[in-house]
């Protein structure tokens, strides 16, 4: 593994950052959803006409062909810009490539340039309230109807629902099929319709990021099917090889940010000889420095095989551990300060919680990287 950039890779860089030099997404609203929601869709906006908004992406397709590198430094110089993922991260990370992948030429030709605009926003309709994390569980239905389906069913922990415009649903559509990994069927879903509702979920810090989608006879035509009836499960996994590509450079920069925060609070209390201090200080420097590590070795691992191996999964649980961790220390260096309403470290100490569920829980990873990395018999 060569962490040295090449010629190509140095430039992509430098153009990168002069760009973040002369544009910026503007003041963060905070304590208004819809606002933020908006100000961040500006930023994709921005991202877009200034040819950043899927770097990743081929340029058959509206993006810059970056290669797996270059988009592993568009994260970096993201988070380092101090700026938002752009509002639509699910549309551009999992949706399109995805329908890249399987997706049929006319699905490719009205979807695509509609996320890389930021004019149509995706949610992820993969969670169930009874199967948890178990995507093989699923229980909503997908029943043939002339040349469309009707859906019935419930999906949970539908992050960005109240925006989306379509929705990446994986059904049932044959609960006959003799194995659970079977009889799955990967849609598209219209969100825009009757027979579909979103309720919020009201999290512990006051935002409703999270919702409960309800299907009850929503309907789907045959030309919103990817990959072909029966082939969910292959096309869902493509959905969640991608999941995690891209964010863990952001994530881990975002930390890095957040740990040198820490330690200039740490040093204007004069907390910096308290030896519990240091050493959790010194820690949490190390755990950084492991995830950045990790992260570049799953991206070699993706550069010699072709596809995300199971060790990306430590990167999620090691970010959500690390971070919880950090905001917890935090509240531990700052006390009473770190507690106010208005203080930024109050708000991340609550929502780190989500951090365990959100993009896997870490239980599920757990499973992972005991099962098929370190070879361990499956838990029952």
């Amino acid at each position: 593994m060569d962490l040295t950039f090449n010629d190509a890779e140095t430039a992509f860089r430098d153009e990168l950052r002069a760009w973040f030099d002369s544009h910026e997404p503007g003041p963060e609203p905070r304590h208004d959803e819809d606002a933020h929601w908006r100000w961040r869709r500006d930023w994709q906006r921005q991202l877009g006409a200034g040819g950043w908004a899927g770097v990743h992406w081929p340029q058959e397709y509206g993006g810059r062909g970056a290669t797996l590198t270059q988009s592993a430094i568009f994260f970096e110089e993201l988070g380092r810009a101090g700026a938002p993922l752009p509002a639509d991260v699910l549309g551009l990370l999992l949706a399109g490539p995805t329908l890249m992948v399987w997706g049929t030429d006319a699905q490719k030709e009205r979807l695509l340039p509609t996320i890389l605009s930021a004019e149509e926003t995706w949610c992820q309709g993969f969670s169930e309230p009874d199967a948890g994390s178990d995507l093989a569980a699923v229980k909503t239905r997908a029943v043939k109807d002339g040349d469309e389906w009707v859906v019935t069913g419930q999906k949970v922990w539908t992050s960005g629902a109240q925006y989306a415009k379509w929705c990446m649903l994986v059904a049932r559509t044959d609960p006959d099929a003799p194995k659970k990994h079977q009889g799955l069927t990967y849609f598209v879903l219209d969100m825009e319709q009757e027979g579909v509702q979103v309720r919020p979920l009201r999290q512990i810090t006051g935002e409703s990021e999270f919702n409960e989608l309800f299907l009850e006879g929503a309907r789907i035509s045959d030309d919103n099917v990817v990959g072909g009836v029966g082939n969910g499960w292959k096309v869902a996994l493509t959905t969640l090889m991608n999941e995690r590509a891209g964010l863990a450079f952001f994530l881990q920069v975002r930390l890095r940010q957040q740990l040198d925060k820490l330690i200039d609070e740490a040093a204007a209390r004069g907390l910096l000889d308290d030896p519990v201090v240091a050493e959790k200080l010194g820690d949490l420097h190390v755990r950084v420095e492991v995830l950045r590590l990790t992260a570049y070795r799953g991206l070699t691992a993706i550069e010699k095989y072709g596809q995300p191996g199971p060790e990306g999964s430590l990167t999620k649980w090691m970010w959500s551990d690390t971070n919880q961790q950090l905001v917890q220390l935090a509240a531990d260096i700052l006390g009473a300060d770190a507690l106010v309403a208005d203080s930024p470290w109050a708000y991340e100490l609550l929502r780190a919680r989500g951090n365990s569920i959100e993009g896997g829980t870490t239980e599920i990873l757990k499973n992972i990287v005991a099962e098929r990395v370190l070879g361990l018999p499956r838990m029952r």
